[in-house]
């Protein structure tokens, strides 16, 4: 099944995605859905059958972001050809994570916001999984029990922060960089997330593309590993790192720039489409904004 959350004239409104349009529900919050567990999955999967034959589907003119998560984690390096990009990274002994920031999210089609000149922002394509099932110490062989489905990320990033400044948590979080979508496949459609493919395209330009299968640590592991820390609850969404490809490793690098367009994807979910804009700042250099932050001890 393939959910996802559009706009009516009422506000946001959660949907099924059939072969003819989209089955309304009557749902406005995805996260509701997803808390109210298997029953309310096949409440709305048979509406959706309903709607099928009786013709009432409809053909969104708009699609959100599918959920805000309640907490969002960033994978860190999980790929073999993105650590031997990055002549400064270092091969992590378990899973790393960081946080990305709920009010970050957005949907296809929404524009990815550049604050300043000279952050230096690159994209990252990841696979994102959604929690459907609380779970505190799961162990590996029952994590992908507590899936609700897959969607695609885009990790958009500030390396200007991240790196020369080692504020992960700030380069990842300005508004609009997390690109979510464009729906969600449930996870009964997808037994072995290691079988997806994920890509990246800049301005038509394949950057990125890789299986899933060459993932350092799979799913189960890192529900597993972070279960053990923290309660992942209904909603939650846990991204898998990124392949080779991104733009800042390239020579010269290729950082985003106001007018381009991304499209991240996985061949068996969709593909999630933005537009680059400059924001109203855009004028300022980041080196000015750096330079008011430091002030004297």
């Amino acid at each position: 099944m393939r959910v996802l959350t559009y706009l009516d004239g009422d506000g946001p409104r959660v949907g099924v995605r059939t072969d003819g349009g989209v089955a309304p529900t009557s749902y406005s919050d995805l996260r509701a859905l997803i808390g109210e567990g298997d029953a309310a999955r096949q409440r709305i999967r048979e509406k959706a059958d309903v709607a099928a034959r009786q013709g009432t589907l409809v053909q969104p003119d708009r699609v959100l972001a599918p959920l805000r998560p309640g907490k969002l984690f960033g994978g860190g390096i999980n790929f073999a050809g993105h650590l031997d990009e990055n002549p400064g990274a270092k091969l992590p002994e378990e899973p790393f994570f960081f946080s990305k920031l709920p009010s970050s999210v957005i949907g296809p089609g929404d524009e990815i916001v550049l604050p300043y000149s000279g952050m230096d922002v690159d994209y990252e394509v990841e696979l994102a999984v959604v929690i459907g099932r609380a779970a505190k110490a799961v162990s590996y062989d029952r994590a992908l029990e507590h899936v609700y489905g897959y969607t695609v990320h885009n990790d958009v990033g500030s390396r200007r922060i991240q790196f020369k400044e080692a504020q992960i948590t700030l380069g990842k979080n300005s508004d609009t960089f997390a690109p979510l979508g464009p729906e969600i496949v449930t996870a009964d459609e997808i037994p072995d997330p290691r079988a997806l493919h994920i890509e990246s395209r800049v301005n038509g330009e394949l950057r990125q593309s890789e299986s899933c299968g060459a993932m350092r640590f799979d799913v189960p592991t890192v529900i597993e590993w972070i279960s053990s820390i923290i309660t992942l609850e209904p909603g939650d969404v846990i991204t898998m790192g990124t392949p080779a490809g991104c733009g800042t490793f390239r020579d010269p690098p290729l950082y985003l720039e106001p007018g381009d367009t991304v499209t991240v994807s996985e061949r068996s979910i969709g593909a999630l489409t933005n537009s680059v804009v400059a924001g109203p700042s855009y004028g300022t250099d980041f080196s000015e904004i750096r330079t008011r932050a430091r002030r004297p001890a």
